[in-house]
């Protein structure tokens, strides 16, 4: 009795894996793989410069006094960046700047069409922070900003002291000695833009 409990055991054992192999062999009959290849993507271009980097900006040629004007320009260049730039310039470091000098600027694309002109400011640092930041879109032989900053010193004639106090608030050292000039420190920053 048990070598025939056995034999049925290994009877109903290999015929269940002969069930199993017949019913893998006809799935794997009826299953495919393909390559189907694989994702790709090229990843947009970024550029973004300036002819200002590490560049000193005169203000003037010569020597600054009550009823000087003139102007600078900052060139900002996204030129081959395959996605739109925004662009801000910042201002830190005043020195010597004097405090009845008014500012006002012209921004113009690469084909010299004015994109924006500002109201005037009372301050470099005002006009950065209002104004000067802007959008670069993916344009083909458009991708240069050029940003004239005009500045004028009125002369002061209400002011009747031995000192005029608006012609400049100067910075002095340790030893009661102040530099002439009259300086900033300006910071271009280029991001991507969002896009919408």
């Amino acid at each position: 009795m048990k070598n025939k409990r056995k034999m049925i055991c290994i009877l109903v054992l290999i015929l269940l894996i002969s069930i199993i192999f017949v019913s893998g062999y006809t799935f794997a009959r009826y299953y495919k793989s393909i390559d189907a290849g694989g994702g790709i993507a090229s990843i947009a271009r970024w550029s973004f410069g300036s002819k200002n980097t590490k560049a000193m900006i005169n203000l003037s040629e010569e020597k600054i006094a009550p009823g000087s004007s003139g102007k600078f320009e900052i060139e900002i260049d996204a030129t081959n960046s395959e996605v739109d730039v925004e662009y801000e310039i910042l201002v830190s470091d005043e020195k010597n700047i004097p405090t009845n000098m008014k500012f006002y600027a012209e921004t113009k694309d690469q084909n010299e069409t004015i994109i924006s002109k500002t109201e005037e400011s009372n301050s470099f640092t005002e006009l950065a922070v209002n104004n000067l930041k802007g959008l670069i879109p993916v344009e083909i032989n458009n991708q240069k900003r050029t940003i004239t900053v005009y500045w004028n010193w009125d002369f002061n004639e209400t002011d009747t002291s031995s000192i005029d106090s608006d012609d400049a608030t100067l910075v002095y050292d340790e030893e009661g000695n102040s530099s002439l000039d009259c300086s900033f420190s300006i910071e271009i920053i280029g991001k991507q833009a969002k896009s919408s």
